[in-house]
């Protein structure tokens, strides 16, 4: 398969480049090296300290100018931004043309010219044509962001995107409800969910693997929960499945998001809070978990979510009980799925006392068929079919064939 080889990439992201790794940086990482990759991480507001106070570092991460990760890809952190840019389209411009200043100082040191840009962000549709000439316009769609909590006016975020989709030269999203609210704007669109690495998370079942002394001391069966501790994790639904078996023992790993009250936990006796983990030694987590579980909560935000935890959860060869998300819907065959809190309770029952090999199996090979390097690999030969379509240009953020 061809690969796209010796151009310069912007990713504008969503997340920092570390500690937390998402699609964003699995799928940047591995696109090959001969590529220069410029990797822009959000900006703080002027407000968001208040909101959490850890935030504040990065008012001054910026004066570092941009920062080496590897040979081929370079960290960027824009300057502090005015609040309410979500809400209202006057101050998103403001904030975009105050970090293009800044941006492209960075893009001549690097000497990144005629880039391809690959934006995760709505509001970067006021960023893009304020950084010069492009090769191309590539929006990865992960989450209905017009659904998020917060300093967020939605009317203001669907026009922002609308915009952004029309002036792309091709969209990926992760979920079908993403693809069916997107494809009317967009020219080209592609579904394509997560993934896992699934060479990494496979270490949960190798008998080498060590299983860290501070989850081997947590009494046996263990329900294992991985991931940041979002307001969209339903926190309600774990307590009462642990309410329920207190013979349980449920482990979170992963850190708890500003703002969110995990007191209803803390208080159970067979809930364990271990913490932010690296990725590195998430398989050794994983391998002393019975079951892990994916609780997210329903609504419009979660209806339009590819969870990356459960690819991961997926590759851990662990037995999974998830809530009926479309998300994990495709994979009912080998994943308990629950309608209700009961029917949540049941498939952790049955995950515990019904699992077997056979089982174990499938959900591996499951996992091998979706891995980042076949989405990188997919996303890769379909930016190089529009570049090689005879006649491409971008112009004016259309895809245009003479």
């Amino acid at each position: 398969m061809s690969a796209l080889e010796n151009e310069n990439i912007i990713c504008i992201s969503s997340v920092d480049w570390d500690p937390i790794w998402t699609r964003k940086q699995q799928v940047m990482s591995r696109l090959p090296k001969s590529n220069k990759i410029l990797y822009i991480e959000p900006p703080v507001t002027l407000l968001s300290p208040l909101k959490d106070p850890k935030s504040i570092i990065k008012w001054f991460t910026f004066l570092k100018g941009f920062r080496p990760w590897s040979k081929n890809i370079f960290l960027f952190s824009p300057p502090v931004t005015l609040p309410f840019g979500n809400k209202y389209r006057v101050i998103n411009r403001l904030n975009q043309w105050w970090v293009s200043l800044f941006l492209k100082a960075v893009m001549a040191h690097l000497e990144i010219k005629n880039p391809i840009v690959w934006t995760y962000l709505p509001n970067s549709v006021d960023l893009v044509d304020k950084l010069g000439q492009k090769k191309l316009l590539v929006y990865d769609c992960v989450d209905e962001h017009s659904e998020y909590s917060g300093f967020i006016d939605k009317n203001t975020m669907l026009d922002m995107e609308r915009q952004l989709i029309d002036n792309c030269d091709v969209v990926f999203v992760t979920a079908k409800g993403l693809y069916d609210s997107k494809r009317e704007y967009a020219r080209k669109i592609y579904f394509l969910p997560n993934a896992a690495d699934v060479e990494h998370f496979m270490k949960a079942q190798r008998p080498d693997t060590p299983v860290p002394q501070e989850i081997a001391s947590i009494p046996r069966p263990v329900v294992g929960f991985v991931g940041v501790i979002q307001d969209w994790i339903d926190l309600d639904l774990i307590r009462e499945t642990a309410l329920s078996h207190p013979e349980w023992s449920f482990v979170m790993v992963g850190p708890v998001a500003a703002g969110i009250d995990i007191s209803g936990l803390q208080d159970l006796p067979n809930v364990y809070f271990l913490g932010r983990k690296d990725v590195s030694v998430l398989p050794s987590y994983m391998k002393a978990f019975d079951v892990c579980i994916n609780p997210f909560k329903l609504n419009e935000l979660t209806d339009k979510v590819s969870p990356l935890k459960f690819y991961e959860y997926l590759a851990s060869g662990k037995p999974i009980v998830s809530v009926n998300m479309p998300g994990v819907s495709a994979f009912s065959d080998i994943v308990e799925i629950a309608d209700n809190k009961e029917e949540f309770i049941q498939g952790i029952e049955r995950a515990l006392n019904e699992d077997d090999q056979e089982k174990l199996n499938r959900r591996l090979e499951r996992a091998s068929e979706n891995s980042w390097e076949s989405r990188v690999d997919f996303m890769m030969s379909r930016i190089i079919e529009i570049m090689n379509t005879p006649g491409h240009k971008h112009k004016g953020g259309k895809h245009v064939v003479n």
